[in-house]
């Protein structure tokens, strides 16, 4: 072929273009078109995080918003069921109950509680550990009340250990004596769970 013709001329042209094209995509727009690629890529990859945070946010607003009441049922339930056994603590609230029943803290003769033990108490016989805890956290105790006082004070006696803020159920009462007044052995249990954790002091977990 004769290059210096028109027509060889023509097409070497646009050989010669096709070539610069090619070369162009090569180095310039391929380059580019993967760039723009990749930051599309990323561009929905923190969407998608975003996405998750938000999701993330509200849960934790609406934990938040439930933390008052969380704690405040914690400390009821603390109060029902104390983490240890607070001898002291007991031996109060029945003689204060016995104070308000009216037979005055000399009428309690006997207040022994056993060493608390995981499992509950059979209500048909008794028997501690009979019934096990949930997951074996609930430690149970028998507690023994002995009083002596008038049968009014006595029956209001049983209603005030059954009202106060540490849980207390009775499994059995027995009463001997007359007019003069009467002995009342009162037999229940208390029980002992360790602390709800605060919710607000929980270590945070990574998704």
């Amino acid at each position: 072929m004769n290059l210096r013709t028109p027509s060889a001329t023509k097409i070497l042209g646009a050989l010669v273009l096709l070539l610069v094209a090619a070369l162009g995509w090569v180095l310039v727009v391929g380059p580019e078109t993967s760039a723009l690629a990749d930051a599309r890529a990323q561009i929905q990859s923190t969407r998608d995080q975003n996405q998750v945070l938000a999701t993330q946010l509200s849960a934790l607003e609406a934990q938040r918003k439930e933390l008052g009441p969380t704690r405040r049922a914690a400390a009821r339930l603390a109060e029902k069921f104390p983490p240890t056994a607070d001898q002291p603590g007991l031996f109060e609230a029945v003689t204060a109950a016995a104070v308000d029943a009216g037979i005055g803290a000399d009428g309690v003769t006997t207040l022994a509680p056993s060493p608390p033990q995981v499992g509950g108490a059979d209500a048909a016989t008794g028997a501690v550990g009979a019934v096990p805890a949930t997951g074996g956290n609930l430690a149970s105790q028998t507690v023994t009340v002995s009083i002596t006082g008038g049968y009014d004070q006595t029956e209001q006696l049983l209603e005030n250990l059954e009202q106060m803020p540490r849980a207390y159920l009775i499994t059995g009462v027995t009463l001997g004596g007359g007019d003069d007044g009467y002995t009342t052995t009162v037999t229940g249990e208390m029980y002992v769970m360790p602390p709800v954790a605060d919710p607000g002091n929980l270590p945070a977990t990574d998704s």
